[in-house]
């Protein structure tokens, strides 16, 4: 059995000013023609592709295998070239058994809404009709009719924080392998709801996530599904087609059964929309859990509204201005991590070195339309070349690459400024910095709730802040204007059964 195999991942976000482009998969991961190294034991939906093809003794034959940190839309010539180049690889893999590709689901283009159905789209008029395609998809994919037409099977994610990558792509494997073998006839079913929730409260180890796949497992278990997946889909997408989707996957004789179930756990969904609101605090409010001799220690803060790993560009200083106006740097003396995107002052205090007096601007130095830069003076602590390893944080032992970076000493805040945007969550980043998170009052982390896997070994105490930016909780106050309507939280006094008659 020949596997062809690759994967093109980033998520988007539409109300982000940052632009993506081709420069940053080549920077954040990019493997062409050859398998994925394996030496630095990244776990990735290939490790799972790979574990599960050894078992079997099947061959793989890969082709383009990028992904990039999250973004505003991808530039269609970046996109186009992208293709090009995974159609190149494609030539030279085919004719083969089956596809394995590994795909966000939240990728959006500048000229289009459903970029990933897009690319799934080729690769199923470059293979043929009759070549078994299974995707893997990230849990906050949007899934789309084009999608469900291109794909025999749509695998996702079951966890959140994710840490399930290589066993999705196994799980997936294990699905082609059986369609290619005659095993199976596998059939997609698709509910798609009309709503959207915060992702900050959609952690699948509790809350309204975990009893949802409480019930999908059992569906699972009593054999109406092959394989159950729910797409809580990340909310900042103002695109057609968007909303939460249950899909399931099952064999051609079960298709009705599977059916029912897909609608199941779209209407079980809906009743409990509410249970994701999220409880969002000010600074002042958070500053209050540590400024007792009791508190917890650290405070591991969120400004999730400004989430590189949400699309955000990462240059908000709107928690650094708060604590420097609050004293928190000098009177109040708390330590504190912040963290912030801004390619200049990053540079310029590079320059300057560790021990010099640096004046910098930093902050909204790519969305300008949120807020204006902050002035600030303090010492150039130390200066790194911004890489370092994810534990948990994101996919295990994939590198980081801040570019230039600079800690720069703020009375006792600490600020983390870099050239590029990365993932935030896992406390590496702090720590190759010589930060220690363990020794702060409040640390900053700009995501959702991705960081919960690496943080929450060392503090419970967690909040997430009220602040601006294209990747707020606070969802009603951000500019859609192309989402179909009805559409939860927009409009809630409706049946559903209505909003798609």
């Amino acid at each position: 059995m020949r596997i062809m195999v690759g994967g093109l991942m980033q998520e988007s976000n539409t109300f982000s000013a940052a632009a993506s482009a081709l420069s940053d998969f080549e920077r954040h991961y990019y493997v062409v023609g050859e398998a994925p190294s394996d030496k630095l034991g990244i776990e990735n939906e290939w490790t799972g592709f790979r574990s599960a093809a050894a078992e079997a003794g099947v061959e793989l034959v890969p082709t383009l295998y990028a992904t990039a940190v999250s973004s505003g839309r991808i530039g269609r010539a970046s996109l186009d070239e992208l293709k090009a180049r995974l159609f190149a690889e494609m030539d030279r893999a085919l004719p083969c058994d089956g596809i394995l590709f590994a795909l966000h689901g939240a990728w959006v283009a500048e000229d289009e809404d459903d970029a990933d159905g897009e690319v799934l789209a080729a690769i199923r008029e470059r293979a043929g009709p009759d070549v078994p395609i299974v995707v893997t998809l990230d849990s906050h994919a949007n899934v789309t009719r084009r999608m469900i037409a291109c794909a025999d099977a749509l695998v996702g994610y079951r966890t959140f924080p994710h840490v399930d990558y290589a066993d999705t792509g196994y799980r997936a494997a294990k699905l082609l392998f059986a369609a290619v073998r005659g095993e199976i006839e596998p059939r997609l079913s698709l509910a798609k709801i009309p709503m959207i929730v915060p992702a900050e409260n959609q952690m699948t180890d509790r809350g309204p996530m975990a009893e949802l796949w409480a019930e999908a497992a059992a569906g699972e278990a009593r054999g109406v599904s092959l394989a159950t997946s729910l797409f809580a889909v990340q909310p900042w997408l103002d695109v057609r087609e968007m909303g939460f989707a249950a899909v399931t996957v099952s064999d051609a004789a079960g298709a009705s059964a599977a059916e029912t179930e897909a609608k199941r756990l779209g209407e079980l969904a809906w009743r409990l929309r509410k249970r994701f609101d999220v409880d969002l605090f000010t600074l002042p409010r958070a500053l209050a859990l540590v400024g007792r001799p009791d508190a917890r220690r650290p405070l591991i803060a969120s400004d999730s509204a400004d989430s590189p790993g949400a699309g955000s560009p990462g240059d908000s200083n709107a928690v650094l201005r708060e604590l420097l106006a609050l004293g928190a740097g000098d009177r109040l003396k708390l330590k504190c991590l912040v963290s912030i995107v801004d390619a200049d002052a990053a540079r310029i205090a590079c320059e300057a070195g560790a021990g010099a007096q640096v004046r910098l601007s930093v902050g909204y130095s790519v969305s300008t339309a949120l807020g204006q830069p902050l002035e600030i003076e303090g010492v150039v602590a130390r200066t790194g070349d911004g890489r370092f390893r994810f534990g948990g944080g994101h996919v295990a032992n994939l590198e980081a690459n801040m570019g230039r970076c600079a800690v720069v000493a703020l009375g006792s805040i600490s600020l983390l400024v870099m050239e590029n945007p990365v993932f935030t969550g896992d406390p590496a980043m702090y720590r190759c910095m010589g930060l220690e998170p363990m020794e702060a009052d409040l640390v900053l982390v700009k995501s959702a709730a991705q960081f919960r896997a690496e943080y929450e070994q060392l503090s419970d105490a967690i909040c997430i802040l009220d602040t601006p930016g294209a990747s707020t909780a606070n969802l009603t106050s951000l500019p859609y204007s192309r989402l179909e309507r009805p559409m939860y939280p927009f409009d809630d006094d409706f049946r559903r059964e209505e909003a798609r008659a």
